[in-house]
């Protein structure tokens, strides 16, 4: 029987040498029925992470003087657009031009950098308004524009929302696909003119109050993260909460716009009817031109029948005068300078011996009176 120091030898020489770090770190085994990740595979995200992310902490409250006020303008004419649209049609019209025509003339002065802040925005409100007016006095260029800026918008809204499931190739076709829609809808309204203006101007009035509000609130941040979506620009930022409270406020006016003017402010009315042509200004004045010539020429037979009354029969005083002088002055037998044939009258019967000449009141009164009947 082997001793007790000759087991305690054996068993330390047969133990193996333990590594204290290898056993500070013990291998993880995974379950039988998981099989092994890869070497590359990233950690799991935490459980607890918050969903909801924002591109910043808090909201600044520092605005630029001429942004802020433009901004400001174009929150009125947001409500105007939505809610007056079609009833204001020259206004509208004019605005549309000077809109467009003033920031497309900026972004090309900007490019070219060749005259001062100042100039560029000289140069571009100069611009806007002879757009405004062109498209203010020519209704099928206000037409056109209005429909175009429709097309833009629909285009731009289906880009933005199917860009989680679609993305164009390049931004050539995104660009093409803006024209066409543009373009169909211009056309479009010229010939569909009050329900597509009415349509176009709800939009339009959306789009500029929830780019106007989204300034103040957070800086254009949902403006720019849209261009980006449809400019194939990737990001980080995610939107915050109140970010897409501000966009639903543009589906909201456009509803309410629409609503608004088909029911109230656009009913009962059409743009052409509001201007009328030179045709029908003209024939508006012929009936009072008539009307003149009638009783220029009621006057002047009234003269004329006055006239023929007194050389035929003399006036009525006088006739009564003279008929008096022949009975007092006259013998029977004798002939007198008064029957004489120079100075013969003739004496009215004695029923219109009373008659009396018309005044211009009365004449014209009665006058008017037939011209009624």
């Amino acid at each position: 029987m082997p001793s007790l120091a000759s087991l305690l030898n054996a068993s330390t020489t047969s133990m193996p040498d333990y590594d204290l770090d290898a056993a500070a770190a013990p291998e993880v085994v995974l379950p039988p029925h998981l099989p092994p990740l890869p070497p590359d595979t990233p950690a799991p995200p935490p459980p607890f992470e918050p969903l909801i992310k924002c591109h910043h902490d808090f909201l600044s409250l520092e605005y630029d003087l001429a942004t802020a006020v433009i901004c400001g303008m174009y929150l009125i004419f947001g409500v105007v657009y939505s809610i007056f649209g079609y009833r204001c049609f020259k206004a509208v019209m004019f605005l549309t031009g000077f809109i467009f025509g003033s920031i497309v003339v900026y972004l090309i002065c900007l490019q070219e950098t060749l005259l001062p802040p100042y100039g560029n925005a000289a140069v571009a409100l100069s611009a806007g308004l002879l757009f405004g007016l062109i498209t203010m006095l020519v209704q099928y260029v206000g037409l056109f524009m209005t429909g175009f800026h429709t097309g833009l918008f629909l285009a731009f809204i289906g880009l933005a929302a199917a860009d989680p499931f679609y993305r164009p190739a390049s931004a050539w076709v995104t660009l093409a696909i803006l024209l066409g829609g543009g373009l169909t809808l211009a056309v479009l309204n010229l010939a569909c003119q009050k329900w597509l203006t009415i349509l176009g101007t709800s939009l339009y009035g959306g789009a500029i109050l929830a780019g106007a509000l989204d300034y103040f609130v957070e800086k254009f941040f949902m403006v720019y993260w849209l261009w980006e979506r449809v400019a194939l620009k990737e990001t980080e930022k995610v939107p915050c909460w109140f970010s897409w409270v501000i966009l639903g406020i543009w589906p909201f006016m456009v509803t309410l716009g629409l609503v608004t003017q088909c029911a109230v402010t656009g009913r009962g009315i059409y743009h052409q009817e509001m201007v009328p042509s030179k045709h029908v200004r003209n024939a508006g004045q012929q009936p009072r031109i008539r009307t003149r010539e009638q009783r220029a020429e009621l006057r002047q037979k009234k003269y004329r029948y006055l006239y023929q009354v007194r050389t035929a029969h003399g006036d009525v005083i006088s006739q009564n005068y003279v008929q008096a002088l022949q009975r007092k002055a006259c013998l029977p037998g004798e002939s007198s300078t008064l029957q004489s044939d120079a100075t013969h009258l003739t004496i009215l019967p004695a029923d219109q011996s009373q008659l009396a000449a018309l005044t211009e009141s009365e004449d014209d009164s009665r006058s008017m009176a037939g011209l009624e009947r």
